[in-house]
């Protein structure tokens, strides 16, 4: 099996999760590459011409190699059955004083152009969540030396990974903040919910690639006993939210140092797909209203002016947080390079 950082061109085996939605800013990914470790552009819903600016502005903090983490599902969607969540969401808008929600939703997917753009831009290793590439782009990534990460919550989606060519999977544990990296959620309500030792032995013992570990990961001894198990890095978002560097805004960060690990839940109500979060006032009452939430994206697109203006107003209450179970570890801000290097301590990279 060939050496994990040999194949990122990276010294720490610490790879900083591809969180979507303005957290992963230029600044924070480039902070995380001069490290020595693996900094991850979360690209899931962003356009072309956005991910091609965010790369070259990245380019101008660091010559070391970064990652861009894609969905591998698509998001092209139209949907007009959608009164019963906007009569819920408007309660919401009223109190933000927001206009009402439209009558139809539509999603548009650039994943085809943001391929061209990775390619264009030669970046050298692509993340995947929510399933597994077409075989037409892992052949157009491959014919171009990227190196491909994949995201599993059990074996058959690790399998599937691996059978397509994917080069590196990470297992991702329940204790993961953010959206369940779960192919099928209709088969897994809720997200496959395997806690991560488990999971990790599993890939272990199965598979021949290298395995990275991620959920519920932040401390340095965390990342030596995942490594003496047999894991050849880590990946980690949650304690990446509250780096200096990053897009989270302050009532957000505030959250995160307020938060324990029981104060995180699994909930579909702000995207329509299973994603960990920190409970709030809009999670308690979309849950109890008796509608059910749309299916991703769809969900996701209703729910962003209100995210968006609970993030301009700094009201934690209507914000997304997501966050890992091991926030409650979270007690300052730092600099992304402060946090690497505690995780990484003496670690080392032989795998």
């Amino acid at each position: 099996m060939e050496n994990l950082l040999d194949k990122l061109k990276v010294e720490i085996p610490i790879i900083q999760a591809g969180m979507a939605g303005g957290i992963t800013t230029p600044e924070l990914v480039a902070a995380v590459a001069n490290t020595g470790a693996l900094g991850t552009i979360g690209a899931g819903y962003m356009s072309a011409a956005a991910l091609k600016k965010e790369i070259q502005q990245i380019k101008k903090l660091t010559d070391k190699p970064f990652a861009v983490n894609i969905f591998a599902a698509n998001l092209e969607t139209f949907s007009s059955d959608i009164a019963d969540m906007q009569q819920v969401l408007n309660r919401f808008r009223d109190e933000l004083v927001i206009d009402s929600g439209q009558d139809s939703i539509k999603v548009t997917d650039y994943l085809q152009e943001k391929i061209y753009v990775i390619l264009e831009e030669n970046i050298p290793i692509v993340s995947t969540a929510f399933g597994v590439l077409s075989s037409v782009l892992i052949k157009r990534l491959k014919d171009n030396n990227v190196t491909l990460i994949g995201m599993a919550t059990n074996l058959d989606e690790a399998s599937q990974l691996v059978d397509a060519g994917y080069d590196i999977i990470v297992a991702q544990g329940s204790e993961a903040g953010g959206h369940r990296g779960t192919f099928d959620v209709r088969k897994y309500k809720d997200g496959c919910s395997i806690g991560l030792i488990a999971l990790v032995q599993d890939f272990l013992n199965e598979f021949d690639v290298p395995v990275v570990a991620a959920g519920g990961i932040t401390s340095n001894k965390q990342v030596s006993a995942l490594q003496s198990m047999g894991a050849s890095a880590v990946q980690l978002g949650t304690r990446f939210l509250a780096a200096k560097e990053a897009g989270t805004n302050n009532a957000y960060r505030r959250a995160l140092i307020k938060a324990g690990a029981e104060d995180t839940v699994i909930t579909k109500v702000f995207s329509g797909r299973p994603a960990r979060a920190i409970i709030n006032r809009f999670i308690k009452e979309t849950e109890i209203s008796g509608v059910e939430p749309l299916p991703f994206p769809v969900q996701n697109q209703m729910t962003k002016d209100i995210r968006t203006a609970g993030k301009e107003f700094a009201i934690a209450d209507f914000q997304s947080l997501w966050a890992g179970q091991g926030v409650g570890q979270i007690s300052k801000e730092e600099t992304a390079a402060e946090i690497v290097r505690d995780l990484a301590g003496n670690v080392g990279g032989d795998r």
